[in-house]
């Protein structure tokens, strides 16, 4: 999934927009229902969250000088770099930027049909990174560039080197990839374990 077929959706309000990288089944959506979905958000101007009912969050702050968070009436503050933030769908939260535009990365999951365990990883040129086995799993890069044999993921190229620059991700079962960092980064690895195997 190359950040140039992500599609983008602006928000009603205005104030945003947000990139979809993938979403389970792919016919989802937040108005009709979904068991997970990974997005990243631009965030142009202060503003309440939408409310999504039975749904776990975790956002990250990407880019940009920070975010502070209204939980519910509880103070959060994303001043760093992959700062996160783990929520219900249901509690009431609205943001405030701390000095311009900002851009996070967000991991949703429907609470009756799955659990996600996601993690930001950094890495230095020249490391591995394996993806785990999971159910489901994603790889989103954030910053810098992997590479690896990736057969069967970008068409025309089964079996043959891939690099994934930021912004680009990976989904799959079972087991994952193992992909060399070309460049100093970071990466999104999350995994989907459904609610039955979850327990």
């Amino acid at each position: 999934m190359r950040r140039g077929d992500q599609p983008v959706m602006p928000w009603q309000n205005g104030g945003g927009s947000t990139r979809q990288v993938a979403i389970e089944p792919a016919d989802g959506s937040l108005a009709n229902g979904f068991t997970w979905r990974v997005s990243c958000a631009q965030v142009d101007s202060d503003g309440p969250f939408s409310r999504l009912l039975g749904v776990d969050r975790s956002l990250w702050l990407w880019r940009g000088r920070g975010l502070r968070l209204s939980l519910d009436g509880q103070e959060l503050l994303l001043a760093t770099p992959y700062a996160r933030c783990d929520f219900a769908g249901e509690v009431p939260v609205a943001a405030t930027r701390l000095d311009g535009a900002c851009e996070d990365v967000n991991v949703m999951t429907n609470r009756a049909r799955c659990r996600a365990f996601a993690r930001i990883v950094a890495l230095h040129a020249g490391d591995t990174l394996r993806v785990p086995s999971a159910p489901q799993w994603l790889l989103l890069v954030l910053d810098g560039v992997l590479a690896g044999v990736i057969a069967g993921t970008f068409p025309g190229h089964d079996g043959e080197a891939n690099e994934l620059a930021a912004g680009d991700a990976l989904r799959g079962e079972g087991a994952g990839p193992q992909l060399c960092a070309r460049t100093h980064g970071t990466a999104l690895v999350v995994a989907f374990t459904p609610l039955a195997e979850a327990r």
